[in-house]
């Protein structure tokens, strides 16, 4: 057997395999990888684990052995025709094709027929006609300005869709285990902006550049009836557009709201670099003290409340949260966010531990495992991507 799952994941299934199960188990990754082909081709193995991205550089070794079926785990990532990753798998000898996933569906029907068209070829014809006897319909049937017709034309084609991948589609939701999951309780948290943070996000409400965004809807100064955007206020003094400085602002006020130290970190993108600098330098005139604080990475901009409003009520948390001896997961979708984290952490002598897409697949175990077994280490950073 062949198993294809993301490397983020990779060594959780040798972990559960090893958990549940008496299988002799390869993971083709790394520079063992030929070794453990050579020992799967022999017959020393009978469940093999490697990545997407191996399995389309060696796909050629990996079809001169005769797999009994091959699993896919994220088999949402099939689902684009023309991508490399999809016609690697089509191009994968084998007996039977399983795909996993949890979002068949994220963007439209047609990546359902890729899926679906790796699994089982031919299910539901080609391109074309899925397109026309199916996604068309459906999607039609789904607009806001559907006739009674269109409605339903795209239910029948939903029931007719529906009937014909039953026998291949196997669905599982997590009702069949609520019995042996803990209860769970959900609670939004309002965060106010602290004093400091609504002043920096008036500050970058005010710069021409915002001030562009908001006004090029109006008529423009030139009377020539065309709107701002169209006619002499198409780009700012720097030449950016008035669409980059819409997304770049939004970007921006996000960061402010989460914490003000965002904008002051590294690694930005090139093509922002230069904006952000000059978008910073602008806004944080007027708080000297804390652009220094923040260049010194100093414990008081992380911690201080005043900079952060969600850090203030994070604070109140994982004080309650330690004092009951909670396991506590702080998820991110920003890694600029957690390192700001992990510096509060540190400065406040927490023992907690973070996984994020830099995390070495062969850690990623031995990090859920210390943090599931050592009572100490109570907090783990994750990032979202």
């Amino acid at each position: 057997f062949l198993i294809v799952a993301p490397l983020s994941v990779l060594y959780n299934w040798k972990d559960e395999l090893d958990t549940w199960g008496y299988f002799k188990v390869s993971v083709l990754h790394g520079s063992k990888k030929d070794d453990d082909l050579s020992r799967i081709k022999q017959g020393k193995c009978e469940v093999a684990l490697t990545t997407y991205e191996i399995l389309r550089l060696y796909l050629d070794e990996f079809n001169s052995i005769e797999w009994s079926a091959v699993i896919v785990d994220e088999a949402h990532r099939i689902k684009n025709p023309k991508a490399q990753i999809t016609q690697t798998m089509k191009s994968l000898k084998c007996g039977v094709r399983i795909g996993l996933t949890g979002t068949i569906l994220q963007n439209n029907m047609k990546e359902l027929w890729c899926v679906m068209d790796w699994a089982v070829p031919g299910l539901l014809g080609s391109r074309l006609h899925f397109k026309k006897k199916f996604s068309d319909p459906v999607e039609h049937g789904q607009r806001h300005t559907a006739t009674k017709r269109e409605l339903a034309t795209g239910r029948k084609a939903m029931v007719k869709l529906a009937r014909k991948m039953s026998g291949w589609f196997l669905r599982r939701t997590k009702a069949l285990i609520s019995d042996q999951l803990p209860k769970k309780e959900d609670r939004m948290v309002y965060c106010s902006l602290t004093e400091f943070q609504k002043a920096v996000y008036q500050a970058v409400l005010e710069t021409e550049d915002v001030s562009l965004v908001l006004r090029a809807g109006e008529p423009c100064s030139c009377s020539s009836g065309r709107k701002r955007k169209n006619c002499c206020y198409k780009v700012n003094a720097h030449g950016e557009t008035i669409k980059s400085l819409r997304f770049s602002y939004l970007t921006i006020l996000q960061k402010v709201a989460n914490h003000a130290a965002l904008l002051q970190t590294d690694n930005t993108s090139k093509q922002q670099e230069a904006h952000i600098k000059r978008v910073c330098s602008q806004v944080f005139s007027s708080f000297p003290d804390f652009v220094q604080l923040s260049k010194d990475a100093a414990f008081e901009t992380v911690s201080d409340p005043k900079y952060s409003g969600k850090m203030k009520v994070l604070q109140q948390l994982l004080n309650h949260f330690r004092k009951n001896k909670d396991k506590v997961l702080l998820f991110s979708f920003s890694t600029k966010l957690l390192d700001v984290l992990e510096q509060y952490c540190m400065a406040s002598g927490l023992d907690y531990r973070r996984l994020d897409g830099n995390t070495k697949s062969e850690d990623r175990i031995r990090i859920v495992r210390e943090f599931n077994s050592i009572q100490e280490i109570n907090i783990c950073l994750v990032s979202t991507m």
